[in-house]
């Protein structure tokens, strides 16, 4: 059993981490803590009222570009680079499943999403995947925008903001092309993006949130890696407590929407998906003996993923 493994899936979770922490190290700056209340006050915050792209360019078979609709922390995150695995020719009218990747996971962007892609194919069912604000060609060379969790908190926020109004743009067209139903699956970093989504856009059936961060002021104020961005707060109040999923509730039934735990996440604590499970009125939950990292090669738990996804799809096409 997996669990016989779990020093070693733990370790692993413990060597990302300090190597995140010295990641985070090389971006100490100050926060301006006052910024952050005031851009998370603003009431349009998580507008589910943003228009679809003008123009979706589209090059090759899968690559695709579009304008954000939101200016974000730096001029390179101002265009939407993504990829869409379209089922056949008769992709429109169909389901469609949108995925986000983690905190510098540009690797599942790359490599895993298209295998996923694949499965989904075989279900009748499109995917649709983008690069995050500060990641890819969207990561400035420094400075603001140049990784989306940093001591900079209000860029932090800003770049938050856009991811958002990013997948709502998407959504947006997808529906504006009649695709139905659209679903959303995250990991991690994206699984917290994906959460936000499904409890202030009404237009997504079904969520996936696989190994979320659901406290961001817990993450922020307790782990590990997060102690530069704490050091930068210096004794300032922790400003995120508007962004813990737990403060927030999903449009959707319960029964449309999957948690994704590992046993042994150093990033995500069981507990706290635990909390989250418990206030979102327990929703389906798959646990695994796993960490953050080992989870992203766990072929288990993707396929009991693409399932939730297949028989949801299934039952609202």
């Amino acid at each position: 059993m997996l669990s016989i493994f779990s020093p070693i899936i733990t370790l692993v979770d413990r060597a990302v981490i300090r190597m995140a922490r010295l990641h985070l190290e090389k971006r100490v700056g100050e926060s301006d803590s006052g910024e952050v209340q005031e851009l998370l006050g603003e009431p349009d915050f998580f507008n589910d009222e943003i228009r679809p792209p003008e123009k979706m360019v589209f090059s090759g078979s899968h690559d695709f570009t579009c304008d954000s609709p939101l200016q974000g922390a730096a001029p390179q995150s101002r265009r939407i680079y993504g990829k869409f695995y379209r089922w056949n020719d008769q992709w429109r009218k169909r389901p469609v499943l949108i995925m986000l990747h983690g905190w510098n996971g540009e690797n599942c962007y790359r490599f895993l999403f298209p295998l996923l892609a694949l499965r989904c194919r075989r279900f009748g069912i499109s995917l649709l995947s983008f690069q995050l604000p500060c990641h890819g060609r969207r990561r400035a060379p420094s400075g603001p925008g140049a990784d989306f969790i940093s001591p900079d908190l209000s860029a932090m926020v800003r770049s938050t903001r856009q991811a958002l109004a990013d997948a709502q743009t998407l959504i947006g067209w997808l529906k504006q092309e009649g695709c139905d139903p659209v679903g959303i699956w995250g990991i991690s970093l994206g699984a917290w993006l994906a959460g936000l989504l499904a409890c202030h856009d009404d237009r997504l059936s079904f969520a996936v949130l696989m190994t979320p961060i659901s406290r961001m002021d817990r993450a922020i104020g307790e782990l590990e890696f997060c102690e530069p961005i704490r050091r930068s707060l210096g004794r300032r109040e922790m400003p995120f407590g508007g962004l813990n999923l737990l403060d927030h509730r999903p449009l959707m039934a319960p029964r449309n929407l999957l948690l994704v735990e590992g046993r042994y996440d150093l990033f995500a604590p069981p507990e706290w998906v635990e909390e989250l499970w418990n206030v979102w009125n327990h929703p389906p939950i798959a646990r695994y003996h796993h960490g953050h990292m080992s989870m992203l090669v766990s072929w288990r738990a993707m396929m009991r993923a693409l399932r939730f996804v297949r028989d949801r799809a299934e039952r609202m096409g």
